[in-house]
């Protein structure tokens, strides 16, 4: 049945040329059409270009924006799959039709008919039809799925509707998709033909690979630790004048580890890891750079349309912390990551990162530059809001395409964003949208710098970003009006949207930070004493589990639980080695019992052999430290 349904769709896709004589207005006669060039970075933060606070070197980037614009209310969404649907399609993931656009017309497909060469270099991981089908792309060069080795590849790269498995030594995959591009854009001006350039870099995604030389550039930068950088990129933010300065800035979670207590030799692999993602977006810039480059030298610069943007937040990716020291980032095989200490420095100033839509996961830099087409003085910061959503509809307005609502015998949604065009212009403006956002765990609804934002279920929280846009003060209960209607439109979407968990009611209960990461550990866990990223009511400490299936020991021996303080990961503070004899066997609680009393002030993380407990039957899995972590907090003195 779902063959048969991507079948259809694709048959749908197949459209007649003369498809393209309706869709194409009049507009596209009055002016020249501009060539777009869309440049999607993977995984970069909102502050870590220079334009946008960061240390990392990335002139060409700083160049575009001191050329053309730079918007700081700019939001993608919480994750790279759901932003590059919402890309392609014009809204929402699952309003589209989740990943095979069943409601939705990529936008490949209307500027191909439209008269425009459509080539695609770089990550994919947004649905079918892919970048092979000939409907979307006349050119394309990348790979498949969600992240790649940048030195050797993978089975899913394709050139065009080929297998691509041509790595050889000097190969580096943020390289490549540069050097294709060009090579497109070439082909496309020898062709006389206005195109639609679409790069979609897998860098900084994780592995956070870059030459040997590059990394070194960064090797000793992070060693006075996330919160350094952190007020450096936000005192760098005001000063340009991205932030407002009386903006409350969100302070690390409790789930961050506090640089102060970690040993020196976790600070300089932290510093290493850091240095691995910065050296990254580094060759990202090059790449950008070298792409600029051709568009000066071909005399094409002036009439495309530039733009430059991430997918989501900052990542706190992968990891494991008995693992971390030994990942190389000039080393194929190898996966470097960076810790959600360095995630929040990537979100400055804002709360939280990627798979949240808190702001520190949804917004993202973004600049433009089009020398023919934007009016305004070079180098403005465009302070009104704007999502990846509206850049399908700005895209048809320059091509001078209308959007049909039938195409072909398949029914398409409307858009839900609208064009950035009259922003292009001095004193433009536009009627804000209203901004719909959900991935998994996490759901928003922004409307008018109002917003209502829910995390692993958890309350509904109302923040007035105009006042704070750091999401520090919780303002439900003082405008319990405006929080209903808000909560209520954004299920009436969800629900309009075909959004699998529209109908789930907010709990009381709220998980802390990096609780999606202890259900991954265990399915079946339903809460865990003291609270993941928690500050404990005292140095005295029970530490307890509830699940919703059995728990067994049998068969667990010699595989452990351990407490460890930060400041000490060679000698645990407690262990224990359940059997089945523990009280707690066949029950769905288990209580642990008091730790020994634990120092005030300090940060606590708990480890755990894979398959030291099963429930219902089921090993459950390794916690580390690393990607999936249990933290907590004593309390001060």
């Amino acid at each position: 049945m779902k063959r048969l349904k991507m079948c259809r769709v694709a048959a749908c896709l197949g459209l007649a040329v003369t498809s393209m004589m309706l869709l194409t207005s009049s507009a596209s006669a009055s002016a020249p059409r501009p060539n777009i060039l869309l440049l999607l970075a993977d995984d970069l933060g909102f502050s870590d270009l220079g334009c946008f606070g960061g240390e990392v070197e990335t002139p060409s980037i700083d160049r575009l924006a001191a050329e053309g614009l730079r918007f700081s209310h700019f939001r993608a969404t919480p994750m790279c799959v759901t932003s590059r649907i919402a890309l392609l399609a014009g809204m929402p993931m699952h309003r589209a039709g989740a990943h095979q656009y069943s409601h939705a017309l990529p936008l490949p497909i209307l500027m191909k008919h439209a008269g425009y060469r459509t080539m695609m270099t770089g990550k994919w991981h947004a649905g079918s039809p892919d970048p092979r089908s000939r409907h979307l792309f006349d050119r394309s060069f990348g790979f498949l799925s969600g992240m790649t080795d940048s030195f050797v590849g993978a089975d899913d790269w394709f050139l065009d509707d080929k297998p691509f498995c041509d790595f050889d030594a000097d190969f580096y995959s943020t390289h490549a998709f540069a050097d294709k591009s060009i090579e497109f854009m070439k082909e496309a001006q020898g062709i006389g033909q206005p195109f639609f350039m679409y790069v979609a870099f897998n860098a900084p995604h994780h592995p956070c690979q870059a030459p040997e030389a590059t990394v070194r550039k960064y090797t000793r930068r992070y060693l006075d630790g996330y919160q350094a950088i952190r007020e450096q990129r936000h005192q760098r933010q005001i000063e340009s004048g991205l932030v407002d300065p009386d903006w409350p800035v969100a302070s690390l979670g409790n789930e961050v580890r506090d640089w102060s207590q970690l040993t020196t030799h976790r600070r300089e692999v932290e510093a290493g890891r850091m240095a691995a993602y910065a050296a990254a977006v580094d060759e990202v810039d090059a790449s950008v750079g070298k792409i600029l480059d051709f568009l000066r030298d071909s005399e094409l610069d002036q009439n495309t349309l530039v733009l430059f943007l991430s997918d989501n937040g900052g990542d706190y990716s992968n990891g494991a912390i008995d693992r971390d020291e030994d990942q190389v980032p000039w080393k194929a095989g190898h996966n470097p990551s960076s810790s959600n200490g360095w995630a929040a420095a990537k979100a400055t100033p804002f709360r939280f990162y990627k798979h949240a839509c808190h702001e520190g996961g949804i917004a993202v830099p973004m600049v433009v530059r089009w020398p023919d087409g934007i009016k305004r003085p070079a180098g403005e910061t465009v302070d009104q809001a704007a999502s990846i959503t509206d850049l399908y509809p700005t895209f048809l307005d320059l091509a001078g395409i209308d959007y049909p609502s039938d195409f072909a015998g398949h029914s398409n949604r409307l858009l839900t964003g609208s064009t950035l065009a009259p922003l292009f212009h001095p004193d433009g403006w536009r009627s804000p949208l209203p901004l719909f956002e959900h991935y998994s765990f996490s759901r928003c609804w922004i409307e008018e710098e109002w917003k209502v934002v829910s995390l692993y279920g958890g309350p509904w929280r109302l923040y007035d970003l105009s006042q704070d846009r750091g999401e520090t003060r919780d303002l439900s209960d003082e405008h319990p009006e405006r929080l209903t209607a808000m909560v209520n439109a954004w299920s009436q979407f969800a629900f309009e949207s075909d959004v699998p968990d529209a109908g789930a009611i907010a709990s009381n209960r709220q998980p802390g930070w990096g609780w999606h990461r202890l259900k991954m550990s265990c399915p079946s866990l339903v809460s865990v004493t003291p609270d993941n990223g928690s500050v404990t009511e005292s140095t005295t400490v029970t530490m307890r589990m509830v699940f919703d299936l059995p728990i067994d020991f049998l068969n667990t021996e010699s595989k452990t639980i351990e407490v460890f303080s930060v400041s000490d990961e060679s000698t645990p503070v407690w262990q224990a080695d359940p059997d089945e004899n523990h009280p707690s066997q066949g029950s769905r609680v288990l209580d642990l019992g008091p730790l020994p009393k634990l120092e005030a002030n300090q940060q606590y993380y708990v480890r755990c052999s894979a398959g030291w407990i099963k429930v219902g039957g089921r090993p459950m899995g390794t916690l580390n430290d690393g990607a999936y972590w249990w933290r907590f907090r004593t309390p001060p003195k």
